[in-house]
């Protein structure tokens, strides 16, 4: 698939349990090393506005034994964030093939509209789909507390991301020619909704409702029905699930009945070989995130 061989990392840090991988690329994708350990409560509180880990000697000493014991060497990671601690915006652009320096700059002026901090203090990263840009939004000190917690041990995060924006990046492969669709990603503490129309992302959701909390189809269906009551023109009849934990026909099944959409599995088993037994869904993403490393 890749035609060369190598080991790549990545380190998912959600709000319940911070997990770690180790991936060897080569003719196939391979997970050879994993672990993960819970966050107890007080170690990390998520945030957009304000540092997010709370005990950080705590956190480093659980990063440290999850790095450890899925052989992680030191060295360049990837590093995913819990969506809630990032704003994702669609930016529409003038001019799709300026230099990312422009493009950045007029990213910018355009977020000081709904930004709610000074994007001077923001950390920002885009992902061009036509004449649009999906943007991430970190507040600057909110993302050097997770970049330093890892440079205190000897890693250099080199990508910084959410499990949302890595997962739809790992998987836009199986959205084909299909311009109109639905991606759903759903998490322990997490879900998100990417409604792209006409091959570009028109609207982004993430909020704290998880695969156990009841209100979560509830959830999903109200913003999807949102852009819709938006967008009376939408007509959107599929929708790519990825869903790393709990019962994941029962959750399709509730999703088909609720969105009135064909629901399509995405696993990350058919892209990655692991060891048998393992979930390895729940390291999704980990794996999404080292895999989007350059």
């Amino acid at each position: 698939m890749f035609g060369f061989s190598k080991t790549v990392y990545g380190v998912d840090v959600g709000t319940k349990f911070l997990r770690a991988v180790r991936i060897k690329k080569g003719d196939t994708l391979s997970l050879e090393g994993y672990a993960e350990r819970p966050l107890p409560e007080g170690v990390l509180l998520p945030s957009y506005t304000r540092e997010n880990i709370l005990d950080m000697k705590r956190f480093q000493d659980i990063a440290a034994l999850t790095v450890g014991a899925a052989g992680v060497q030191r060295g360049d990671i990837s590093l995913s964030i819990p969506d809630q601690v990032v704003k994702v915006s669609i930016v529409e652009l003038k001019d799709r093939a300026a230099k990312r320096s422009d493009i950045l700059k007029f990213i910018r002026w355009k977020s000081k509209r709904f930004l709610p901090y000074d994007p001077e203090n923001a950390k920002i990263d885009y992902h061009l789909f036509g004449n649009a840009a999906m943007t991430v939004f970190v507040k600057g000190d909110v993302v050097s507390n997770y970049e330093e917690a890892f440079c205190s041990l000897s890693f250099n995060p080199r990508l910084v991301s959410t499990p949302s924006i890595n997962l739809f990046n790992l998987f836009s492969q199986r959205f084909g020619d299909l311009k109109d669709f639905t991606f759903i990603s759903v998490l322990e503490d997490s879900f998100a909704v990417v409604i792209v129309r006409n091959f570009v992302p028109a609207f982004y959701r993430s909020t704290e409702v998880g695969y156990a909390d009841e209100r979560l189809i509830q959830e999903i269906n109200s913003s999807i029905l949102f852009y819709i009551s938006e967008n009376p023109d939408a007509v959107l009849k599929k929708a790519f699930l990825f869903a790393g934990t709990g019962d994941r026909e029962l959750l399709d099944t509730h999703l088909s009945d609720a969105t009135g959409m064909s629901i399509v599995p995405l696993l990350i088993s058919d892209m990655v070989t692991g060891p048998r037994g393992m979930d390895i869904e729940t390291y999704g993403p980990a794996i999404a995130g080292a895999l989007g490393s350059r």
